[in-house]
C-alpha cells in the first residue's frame, strides 16, 4: 500500500438536585465484528513449450475489510480496490486469484468479486454462508467535519489473532481533490480498512498513506464511498450475487 454513537445520556436524580452526565466506552459503540480479514492468493503458471517445462508461483497479499450488508445467503464486505486487484503479469502466464475473508471469530470464507471501482478504490465482495458472528457497519448519515474524533479498524502488517483487532484513534483534517485525509497510524495491511466516527458509524475507507509521514491517511471520499455501496447494493442483490464454487471471479469496472 502506498504514495464517531458516544451514546450520553444524561441522569438527573431528584433526591438529591444534580445531574450526572455518561458515556458509553468505545466497546459499546464500535462495530468490532464487523471487521475481517482479507487474504489474496493468487495462483500463477507457465509453460515455456520450446523449452519443454512449466513453473507455478504463488503470490499472497493481506489487507482490511468491513461488512456493510448480512443476508440470509451471506455478506457484503468492502476493502479497496487495489487488495481485489490481480497482479499485472505477462499476458502468457496463466493466472487464478482467490479472495479469502476471516472473520474476528476466526473463521475463514471465499469471496467473490462482484464491483470495483479503480479511480476512487473501492471493491465490493460478496461472502457467501458469512450470516452469524458479524455485524453491519452502518454508513453515517452525514459526512465528516474538519476535527472530528475518528477510529479505525485495521489490520496492518498483518497484524490481527482470534478476538484481537487493532483499533486506532484519530482525527479528520479534510477533503482533497477525490479523496478524505485523516491522521492516525496506518500501515500496509490497514488497506480497505473502516474509518468511523464518534458513534461507530462509517465515514471512510482507508487506501493509501503518505510515504513520508505515515500518519496522515488518505481516505475515499464519504459521498463516494456511501453512492458506491448504496449503488452496488441495489445491483448486485443477494439472489443475483449467488456464485457456485467453481464459477470464476467477475471484476466490473
Amino acid at each position: 500500500m502506498f504514495k464517531k454513537l458516544s451514546l450520553i445520556f444524561l441522569s438527573i436524580i431528584t433526591l438529591v438536585s444534580c445531574s450526572s452526565v455518561y458515556k458509553h466506552s468505545a466497546h459499546d459503540v464500535l462495530p468490532r465484528e464487523g471487521y475481517v480479514f482479507i487474504k489474496k492468493v493468487v495462483n500463477i503458471h507457465l509453460c515455456e513449450p520450446e523449452k519443454k517445462k512449466c513453473k507455478s508461483d504463488k503470490w499472497t497479499a493481506v489487507g482490511s475489510g468491513f461488512v456493510v450488508k448480512t443476508t440470509y445467503k451471506g455478506s457484503y464486505v468492502m476493502t479497496a480496490e487495489h487488495v481485489c486487484r490481480p497482479p499485472k503479469v505477462p499476458t502468457n502466464w496463466k493466472q487464478k486469484t482467490v479472495m479469502r475473508v476471516k472473520t474476528l471469530s476466526g473463521r475463514y470464507f471465499d469471496a467473490i468479486i462482484l464491483a470495483t471501482n479503480e479511480k476512487i478504490d473501492a471493491c465490493m465482495m460478496f461472502v457467501e454462508d458469512l450470516v452469524t458472528d458479524v455485524k453491519e457497519v452502518k454508513i453515517s448519515p452525514r459526512a465528516p467535519k474538519e476535527g472530528d474524533k475518528v477510529y479505525n479498524i485495521a489490520s496492518p502488517y498483518g497484524v490481527q489473532y482470534s478476538n484481537v483487532v487493532p483499533i486506532f484513534e484519530g482525527r479528520y483534517i479534510g477533503q482533497r481533490y477525490y479523496d478524505d485525509m485523516y491522521t492516525f497510524p496506518a500501515a500496509p495491511g490497514s488497506s480497505g480498512s473502516m474509518i468511523l466516527n464518534e458513534k461507530g458509524e462509517l465515514i471512510g475507507l482507508l487506501h493509501s498513506v503518505f510515504m513520508r509521514m505515515k500518519q496522515v491517511i488518505v481516505s475515499v471520499r464519504y459521498d463516494d464511498l456511501k453512492q458506491f455501496i448504496q449503488k452496488n447494493l441495489i445491483e448486485h442483490k443477494q439472489e443475483q450475487a449467488y456464485r457456485t464454487p467453481n464459477m470464476p471471479l467477475s471484476r466490473k469496472f
